[in-house]
């Protein structure tokens, strides 16, 4: 089995800016994970890396098949205004999400050409903004708008994929708060006869949005229903932890399955979730799974650690995917 890999949320560049230690990382793990499926890659809104594109394309594979996230783009563009998005009712705040959406459809042709093929299988975009602001609001219409919008765009072959993030609930805490699952479905549904379109389920962000291990199971049986599950990504959560929190977006590693070295004792992306999770689909029918986690301190600087925890996460994946076969 080939896997997409969330490098970016464990390299060391997040808080490093030592090129140095963001190229032994790189090196590592490419070596030694050789199921890489492709990257999942970052847009932080201009680049594909902090220390610009060019450094990341230095790593890419041209056999690869790599997915685009606008989610980091998105989240930075929020913090500046935060009735930006794909999603917004607000006119102003969606033609800027459109702009950036633009940048991400110029990237991705920069790579097919670059490496002379397909390089970009999908794009996972977000229906950003959360309501939770006062005077922000977003809507199924615009949503629509937008999608309507870039998907007349040449995507090179990419399918555009909604990347699910925790819905708003009012007097809830959550991480992202944009629409519902119900509500980015119904929305697909009144496009997907005439464009390539689905959904991708992040196992931490449905379990942070119902505050259980169970609603990543009602997305993904929900996602299956209409035919939508494109893509399912294994990020962790846990109820308690002093270095991830309480029900937060940290990408949070496995917990210990199979005696692998790195894992995270708290963490809720455990084997029978993670069983559970697997035996509800057919594999051969996703356009790719992956793994997104981030190595915590922050502080703390191991490639080993770094490497070993995405090393461990496939080695686990692999496991029980034997089990189920």
């Amino acid at each position: 089995m080939q896997y997409i890999i969330g490098a970016y949320a464990s390299a060391p560049s997040l808080t490093s800016n030592d090129k140095s230690l963001e190229t032994q990382f790189y090196n590592k793990l490419i070596k030694s994970i050789p199921q890489i499926q492709g990257l999942e890659i970052p847009f932080f809104g201009d680049d594909i890396h902090q220390f610009g594109s060019d450094f990341l394309f230095n790593f890419i594979k041209p056999e690869w098949g790599n997915v685009l996230t606008c989610i980091p783009g998105t989240m930075l563009n929020l913090e500046k205004n935060p009735k930006f998005g794909l999603a917004s009712d607000d006119v102003l705040g969606r033609k800027e999400a459109i702009a950036m959406h633009a940048r991400v459809n110029n990237i991705l042709h920069t790579m097919n050409e670059k490496y002379g093929k397909k390089s970009i299988i999908a794009v996972q975009i977000a229906s950003a903004p959360s309501m939770s602001v006062t005077g922000v609001s977003s809507s199924t219409d615009s949503l629509l708008k937008s999608l309507d919008e870039i998907l007349r765009w040449d995507w090179g072959g990419a399918k555009i994929i909604i990347e699910h993030c925790d819905k708003f609930i009012p007097m809830q805490p959550f991480e992202k708060g944009f629409l519902s699952i119900e509500n980015e479905i119904d929305t697909l549904l009144k496009i997907s006869s005439s464009y390539n379109v689905g959904i991708t389920i992040n196992w931490a962000r449905s379990a942070i949005e119902g505050k259980n291990v169970v609603r990543p199971l009602e997305h993904i049986k929900l996602a299956l229903e209409y035919n939508f599950l494109s893509g399912l990504i294994f990020s962790g959560v846990s109820i308690s932890d002093r270095n991830y929190g309480s029900w937060k977006d940290n990408h949070m590693p496995f917990s210990k399955s199979y005696n692998v070295k790195h894992y995270e004792k708290n963490s809720l992306l455990s084997h029978e979730n993670i069983l559970k999770t697997l035996n509800l689909l057919d594999i051969n029918n996703l356009d790719y799974l992956g793994i997104k986690i981030l190595a915590m301190p922050l502080s703390e600087i191991n490639i080993e650690k770094r490497v070993g925890l995405n090393k461990d996460a496939i080695y686990i994946l692999d496991n029980i995917l034997e089990e189920l076969n």
